[in-house]
């Protein structure tokens, strides 16, 4: 019976791929077609087929999106430079272990919320793919930290700018740089220590990040990559 029937292609056309975005309340909204927006849901197919484990979706200039993080970035954390260009990094992935892990720290600390940031990190071009892919690798953490063997972020984007080296942007030599824009679950801190591998020494876990002052801390450290979701890229004149 299975070899002789005739089969009937499936027809999809009537069953469009739906795309979200994360928003700034945590959760994912439906894209829609916008005027301000030109950026079609087509462009959004392509960028993810390119590039399906982690989508950099380029923001317009005339959104409300790309002008709350530009001025988040240039006004209240003193970047104090021109940006050229803001994407928003969507990793489905990512953003569900990030999910998990702070309904996790809820559950052992026995609160309903843990705190949360929005921090910045500095790094080399080379390494932007595949932090949208994979986020932030642990192993890779150098032993010459003073708050610890951990992945670090800084409160102001002037100082993540000290760790993104330039690089050239196109013939004319205009040098860029790049940061990224992280929601990073820092939960409650301590003060870090250098080679530290998490922020309680021995078998204790009472602690989520180590800083480097408890009272005002602008350097934080996480120990653990589902602690963080990098949720946008900004490319920067120098």
């Amino acid at each position: 019976m299975w070899g002789t029937a005739e089969v009937e292609d499936m027809d999809t056309t009537e069953n469009p791929w739906v795309w979200y975005y994360l928003g700034d309340c945590g959760q994912w909204h439906q894209f829609k077609g916008d005027q301000d927006n030109p950026f079609r849901s087509q462009d959004l197919e392509q960028y993810y087929m390119r590039n399906q484990r982690g989508t950099l979706i380029p923001l317009k200039e005339a959104t409300e999106e790309f002008k709350t993080v530009a001025h988040y970035v240039e006004n209240e954390r003193l970047l104090g430079r021109t940006i050229v260009a803001i994407s928003r990094i969507q990793n489905l992935d990512l953003w569900e272990f990030y999910c998990r892990k702070r309904k996790q720290l809820m559950r052992i600390h026995k609160v309903r919320d843990v705190q949360e940031e929005r921090l910045f990190h500095g790094t080399n071009v080379n390494n932007i793919d595949t932090i949208c892919k994979y986020n932030f690798d642990l192993r890779l953490a150098g032993d010459g930290g003073l708050y610890g063997r951990g992945i670090y972020f800084a409160r102001y984007a002037s100082y993540a700018h000290n760790y993104s080296p330039g690089f050239s942007h196109n013939r004319a030599g205009e040098t860029y740089r790049s940061i990224i824009l992280a929601r990073v679950i820092v939960g409650k801190s301590t003060v870090g220590k250098q080679n530290l591998r998490k922020p309680d020494q021995g078998l204790g876990n009472e602690h989520n990040s180590c800083v480097d002052n408890i009272k005002d801390p602008t350097i934080f450290v996480i120990f653990d990559p589902n602690q963080i979701y990098p949720e946008y890229l900004i490319q920067y004149r120098t």
